[in-house]
């Protein structure tokens, strides 16, 4: 086993996670489990998809547009913003592969738009597939659910 393979199985959580006072201790050899890799994973989706294009200077390609002036349909908007949610996560989660991403209509909700977000973890520590359902809500914000 390469040391760039044992270094992806050991760190599978961010660095500021890492950085956190009251974050377990992890090494090369104690790696994280897969609940704290997936919380991870989770927990940088909505914070990568609820930046806005521009705000980052050293990344000025990160996040989403704001999408509260479209003016298209429902439809169209719901793709436009599939369009950018698979860009923004090929980019910015280097830990999820394969993504697919689903808009699911709810007519119960009008001014919500909910997508299932499938993918595998590209990771030698697992080798399983992750579903996140994420929420535009009314408030334009994105929410893992």
């Amino acid at each position: 086993m390469s040391y760039i393979e044992l270094a992806d199985r050991a760190y599978g959580v961010s660095l500021f996670e890492r950085l956190e006072t009251d974050a377990p201790q992890m090494t090369m050899t104690k790696a994280p489990d897969t609940k704290q890799i997936l919380d991870s994973i989770k927990r940088n989706v909505a914070q990568l998809l609820n930046s806005r294009l521009g705000e980052a200077m050293s990344a000025p390609q990160l996040g989403l547009i704001d999408f509260n002036d479209a003016a298209l349909g429902t439809h169209d908007l719901a793709f436009q913003i599939k369009s950018a949610i698979q860009r923004c996560l090929e980019c910015y989660e280097p830990r999820l592969k394969q993504i697919d991403i689903r808009y699911v209509p709810d007519n119960g909700s009008p001014l919500n738009i909910f997508f299932h977000i499938t993918a595998s973890i590209n990771s030698s520590a697992l080798h399983e597939s992750v579903r996140i359902d994420l929420l535009l809500d009314n408030c334009r914000k994105y929410r893992v659910i």
